[in-house]
């Protein structure tokens, strides 16, 4: 009996056995499907709209400039009004001109009298002066012989006793005073009738270069007894009025031009090659306008104080919008040479940059060669390619061959 019950039980087991599902899993199953992490990732494509580089500046005029008188004196008139505009040449303030203008006229008589000497000096002598040196001549050689005359009778008497040496020697003085008195006056006849000599005329061309030189200094001075617009633009000041003394280069009157403005840009190193003259960029207000406006600037050299370059984008205004002072952002297409992926994506390793892709549930590590930054975002120029599967963020607690799910793009 009880050996057929061991068999009755028997056969029930092998049923169950045959009936059941399939085998339990082992503890090393259980493990390894725990390990499988579920991850997020990115994929790497191209940027389907372009990447902007947004530089924030500081607005200036296109021109401004605080205008002096070149002189000093008593301000005679202001026509210039804080807030109007105003054209090039208009005459803006004025000093008081009398003294300027008397010696500007006193320096055009000198020019007048040595343009006549340098004349008359080109016609040579007169026959009246001819005639009348030739007088003077024949009067001088006259005393000449009576000194001579004197001379000899008076030896004579000195000889028998009837005068002195003093006297003697007083007549020869005469003598030779006379004969100094007719050599300068045959001299001064020759230069008559030789006429004009090329040092004359250069001292007469001289006399009247100088007397020139007099005029223009005379009249720059009375230039600089005025304030002319150098260009067309605003009255931003007005520093004296009339009657106030002025001195010389003291400011009076502050101009701007903003007809066009210019954006100026501090440009680190790594964005500079971004920048090219006459490249077209696009400038927004903190209240959102934008203007178009072109590179006409990019410094070949850094800036020893900021330590970046210096670039200047010039905006046209004729609206009156921009004013000086203002912020500015600069917006132009920016240069992307690779992929953009999330900063947190490359890790450092060793001096080297690297990603975490998943590639067939499996992570690889893949070394990387980055460029620049753009935003939260770092340019990858080599090392992946498009369609890329990356590990968004936390790749330093990844090691490569480990089994994960790849969740998001």
């Amino acid at each position: 009996m009880k050996k057929r019950v061991s068999v009755v039980l028997a056969s029930l087991l092998l049923v169950t056995a045959g009936c059941g599902g399939p085998a339990a899993e082992t503890p090393q199953q259980a493990e390894a499907e725990v390990k499988a992490k579920v991850v997020e990732v990115v994929k790497v494509k191209k940027e389907s709209s372009p990447v902007l580089l947004r530089v924030t500046g500081m607005v200036e005029a296109k021109r401004d400039a605080v205008l002096p008188f070149g002189t000093g004196g008593t301000i005679s008139t202001i026509s210039a009004i804080k807030g109007t505009k105003i054209s090039q040449g208009q005459v803006l303030a004025t000093l008081d001109a009398k003294y300027f203008q008397r010696e500007v006229e006193a320096a055009a008589s000198q020019v007048e009298e040595a343009t006549a000497r340098r004349t008359k000096t080109l016609k040579g002598a007169t026959a009246e002066a001819i005639e009348k040196q030739r007088l003077q001549v024949k009067s001088a050689q006259e005393k000449l012989e009576k000194a001579k005359q004197d001379v000899a009778t008076d030896e004579k008497l000195l000889a028998g006793g009837a005068i002195s040496q003093s006297e003697i020697n007083e007549r020869r003085r005469a003598l030779t005073q006379a004969e100094i008195s007719a050599r300068d006056a045959q001299l001064a006849l020759d230069e008559l009738m030789r006429g004009a000599q090329p040092e004359d005329i250069a001292l007469a061309n001289a006399s009247i270069k100088q007397a020139s030189g007099q005029v223009e200094r005379a009249k720059k001075s009375l230039d600089d007894a005025k304030i002319q617009a150098p260009f067309s633009g605003t009255i931003v000041d007005v520093y004296k009025q009339v009657g106030e003394q002025a001195s010389p280069g003291e400011n009076i009157i502050h101009l701007v031009d903003l007809s066009e403005v210019k954006v100026t840009l501090d440009v680190t190193n790594d964005l500079i090659s971004q920048f090219q003259e006459k490249a077209s960029v696009q400038a927004a207000s903190d209240d959102g306008k934008k203007s178009e406006g072109t590179v006409t600037f990019v410094s070949p050299v850094v800036d020893k104080q900021t330590g970046k370059y210096r670039v200047e984008v010039t905006i046209p205004n004729s609206e009156g919008y921009w004013r000086g002072g203002m912020a500015a952002v600069v917006e132009m297409p920016r240069k992307v040479n690779g992929f953009l992926v999330p900063l947190e994506s490359v890790g450092v390793s060793q001096e080297k940059h690297y990603v975490m892709a998943v590639e067939n549930g499996l992570t690889v590590k893949k070394e990387v060669k980055t460029g620049q930054m753009v935003n939260d975002q770092i340019e990858v120029v080599s090392g992946i390619k498009e369609g890329d599967q990356l590990l968004r963020s936390g790749i330093t607690f990844y090691v490569e061959g480990q089994k994960v799910e790849a969740k998001g793009e």
